[in-house]
């Protein structure tokens, strides 16, 4: 027996979200589903690569912590340097 290569899912829409995607849709000459998946993958990348982002710099920010580094303000730094 062969598995699907597709998963039924509901989703409910604001009628004028629907009304856009299927006018989309209609115009270019795709399915809401096609359009539907392209757009799940197109945000969840987006997510997945905000998540992987937040990660690293909650990981950099608990490494610095560690470190015990003294963080200079902006005014510091000129007065450090003379500018």
């Amino acid at each position: 027996m062969q598995t699907a290569k597709t998963k039924i899912m509901s989703v409910s829409f604001q009628p004028a979200v629907f009304d856009r995607i299927n006018e989309y849709c209609t115009a270019r000459g795709c399915t809401r589903s096609w359009f539907m998946n392209k757009a799940a993958e197109s945000y969840l990348a987006e997510c997945l690569e905000d998540k992987a982002d937040y990660d690293d710099a909650a990981a950099a920010w608990d490494e610095y912590e560690k470190s015990g580094s003294k963080l200079y303000s902006a005014e510091e730094v000129r007065r450090e340097l003379g500018l």
